[in-house]
């Protein structure tokens, strides 16, 4: 038996079970650990990855409010309260536009309806002239007026005789209404009767100028004689009555004849010196033109000569 066997008996025998014998290499020394391997393996760290890209997220959302913090309170509710108001203006502006809509697409959408009043004559004035209107009339008959426009209404001022006051009436009304078309045949010589049509889309408003028209017309055809001032006539007054363009006010006695103006003239010049503004005698009306504080006194006085040529007739 060798001596290795004998030293295992011999253990056995005493009851020693350790066993010695020759070192055997471990396989461990040949083979690396499992714990060496893991170490060498190059594993991707996942949750560094995310970590880094939650903190890269976390950094970009603050970014802004960074900024706004920077930003006064009171100027952060300014901006809001500015772009409330805007909001809130743009809603009114879409409300009124399609809740009021512009007077001519009002007008025009009457227009379509039946008017309810018809053609008519509105009166006859004293001196014999004639007021009328025409509310809806088809388009054979439009054309028998000077100016034959679709879709409008019609009135008409007709007078025995052409005096420049019927020139203002008209030019008022323009003035005010300046959407209203209009043909004027007139002679400044009175020659030929006075006629007027006005046109305009509202039916409503021009029925009401032409029983205006017809109230002031008839008013004044009951006088004999009377007196007018326009302070800065428009061009057309002033090519109608054949005044310079850039006179600063005109003036004119009307109801007298021609021979009779002569005198009223003469009397005046007697008061007034002639350089002093320009006069233009017609048939039946004197024209002056000039300085706005001369023609107005002097028109003023021109009254009083009247009144006392009369009275003494």
């Amino acid at each position: 038996m060798s001596d290795v066997m004998k030293q295992v008996v011999q253990e056995i025998l005493h009851g020693n079970k350790t066993v010695i014998s020759k070192p055997v290499q471990e396989k461990s020394s040949s083979k690396p650990t499992s714990n060496n391997v893991l170490k060498n393996i190059n594993r991707p760290n996942y949750q560094q990855k995310k970590k880094n890209h939650r903190l890269k997220v976390k950094e970009n959302v603050h970014k802004p409010a960074a900024v706004l913090k920077n930003t006064p309170t009171k100027q952060r509710t300014n901006n809001r309260k500015e772009l409330n108001e805007k909001s809130i203006s743009k809603l009114n502006s879409i409300t009124l536009a399609e809740g009021n809509l512009p007077k001519r697409n009002n007008n025009y959408i009457h227009q379509n309806q039946r008017y309810n009043a018809k053609s008519r004559l509105i009166g006859k004035t004293k001196n014999g002239g004639f007021v009328w209107f025409y509310p809806e009339l088809s388009m054979d008959l439009i054309q028998s007026f000077q100016r034959p426009l679709d879709r409008v209404a019609v009135g008409v001022i007709q007078m025995p005789n052409s005096l420049p006051s019927y020139l203002l009436l008209v030019n008022e009304v323009i003035r005010q209404n300046q959407d209203i078309k209009f043909h004027v045949m007139w002679d400044s010589e009175a020659n030929s009767t006075f006629t007027a049509e006005l046109y305009d889309e509202d039916v409503g408003r021009l029925e009401r100028i032409m029983n205006d028209l017809y109230q002031k017309l008839n008013r004044n055809s009951m006088k004999r004689y009377e007196t007018y001032t326009a302070i800065s006539p428009s061009s057309w007054l002033s090519r109608q009555l054949k005044a310079s363009p850039s006179v600063e006010a005109i003036a004119f006695l009307e109801g007298i004849s021609y021979y009779n103006n002569i005198i009223l003239v003469d009397q005046l010049l007697e008061k007034f010196a002639a350089n002093e503004f320009q006069f233009y005698i017609h048939k039946n009306y004197i024209l002056f033109e000039g300085n706005y504080h001369i023609v107005s006194k002097l028109i003023g006085e021109l009254k009083k000569l009247a009144a006392h040529h009369f009275s003494a007739m």
